[in-house]
């Protein structure tokens, strides 16, 4: 195992940014310097080229990173995507008669109410599209008893993927519990 890199000679030297650098020595060239642009004693300290002379000398912070030259781009585009997501409940419900306690929110920020494995904007779960949820509801987790349930499935609307946030409700009373899965973005073809 390699021994972590201690600078303890740099931490009296750092700043914020290559312009608080200039300001404190107006002498300081050109280079790579460690930064705390966090201002925190404690680490990581960041890697950065302060270029001293753009901008009139202000001392200008520039981060590299490993595509800078020009690259071609080669179209590609996926017939297909999909996002596994699921939701194990207890005592714990998707909806009630007045909205909904769950959704997830799509790459646009839009509130998305159906489940995995429903289809777009049903406002059901894969168990409703074919009438097989408890209770004979929507989703298995509406029936908001304190037996454990699971509603899953794929999310495959390629235009409102990936899934951006989960939001999750009716939580917090005694028993009531949840868990939720959401895995990897793929896509193919």
């Amino acid at each position: 195992m390699t021994a972590p890199v201690c600078f303890p000679d740099i931490v009296n030297l750092t700043a914020a940014s290559c312009s608080a650098l200039s300001i404190r020595d107006s002498s300081t060239r050109s280079g790579m310097y460690y930064i705390n642009p966090q201002g925190l004693s404690s680490y990581p300290l960041v890697q950065v080229y302060c270029n001293m002379t753009s901008k009139d000398g202000v001392g200008v912070t520039e981060i590299g990173h490993d595509h800078e030259s020009r690259t071609l781009v080669v179209g590609y585009e996926s017939q297909n995507c999909e996002q596994f997501i699921k939701y194990e409940c207890r005592g714990s419900s998707f909806r009630n008669a007045g909205g909904h306690y769950s959704w997830w929110i799509s790459r646009q920020g839009s509130k998305m109410n159906y489940w995995g494995g429903a289809a777009v904007n049903s406002s059901e779960c894969a168990c409703g599209m074919i009438d097989t949820c408890a209770g004979g509801g929507k989703c298995n987790c509406d029936v908001n008893d304190y037996t454990w349930r699971e509603d899953s499935g794929y999310l495959t609307d390629k235009n409102t993927l990936p899934v951006t946030e989960l939001r999750f409700g009716d939580t917090g009373g005694q028993g009531e519990k949840g868990y939720h899965t959401l895995e990897k973005l793929r896509c193919w073809g």
